[in-house]
């Protein structure tokens, strides 16, 4: 975690804020939800991908926004020099575009085909829906700190900061410490870190020097330890495919 207690301050209320903005992304998806018209889905479509990539894109900025404000204050509070790279990245248009179109009309289509009465079949697409607004708004903030952290020679990596009460998923990838933001560190765990599930309240902290882990990493390094003891005895790799499911087995309720 952050060697200081502003440092600290400034990383969760950072996280709280960009929550707010993935709440506004959320109430957005829910809103717009009825203009894709579960009988003509085809040609709804769209003006409801529009209106959604507006809004999204919209908020994606104000993420980024509050990343940039953040990187150099938290920097600040843990060097005493608030200067240093801040590198922000576009919105992901094609990539949002592409995961609207699936969420929304091919699911909808699909539990139609099952045989889903179609109200029905549209009335529960919006949770997976929602999740996606959530994660596209903040990768702009989540992608700053990122490529931020990658630019900074005096940065050891980027940290996953949870909630109080993370999924198994989550508390995995948070139990590696500080090992995102470097590519070679990157692909010895076998990816970049910016995987953010649609309902996940993470966010990320830049560590510069040595990382300790806190009461809660310190619990979630133990439980992966003792799922992958698990799977050290059935001769198996420890790979997530094998160390995530047992985790999930008994993760606390």
């Amino acid at each position: 975690m952050a060697r200081t207690a502003e440092g600290r301050r400034l990383t969760e209320a950072h996280r709280r804020q960009q929550l707010a903005i993935a709440a506004k992304a959320e109430v957005a998806a829910r809103r717009l939800w009825p203009r894709l018209d579960v009988a003509d889905l085809d040609r709804s479509e769209p003006a409801w991908l529009a209106s959604n990539l507006a809004v999204y894109e919209s908020m994606h900025r104000d993420s980024a926004a509050l990343a940039a404000r953040y990187v150099p204050m938290y920097r600040d509070a843990e060097l005493g020099d608030p200067a240093g790279p801040t590198v922000s990245a576009p919105f992901a248009r094609a990539e949002t575009t592409a995961a609207l179109h699936i969420a929304g009309p091919v699911a909808v289509k699909q539990r139609i085909a099952k045989g889903v009465d179609p109200r029905e079949a549209h009335a529960g697409g919006i949770v997976a829906l929602a999740g996606i607004a959530r994660r596209q708004v903040l990768r702009g903030g989540r992608l700053i700190v990122d490529r931020s952290t990658r630019a900074d020679g005096r940065a050891v990596g980027w940290r996953r900061v949870t909630d109080g009460d993370p999924c198994p998923f989550c508390g995995m990838l948070a139990s590696r410490g500080p090992v995102y933001g470097s590519r070679q560190r990157a692909q010895e765990i076998g990816g970049s870190g910016l995987r953010y599930h649609g309902g996940c309240g993470c966010t990320a902290e830049i560590v510069y020097g040595g990382w300790e882990p806190n009461a809660a990493e310190q619990r979630f390094i133990e439980r992966y330890e003792a799922a992958a003891a698990e799977v050290d005895a059935m001769g198996l790799p420890r790979v997530e495919k094998t160390v995530l499911p047992i985790l999930r087995r008994d993760w606390p309720a």
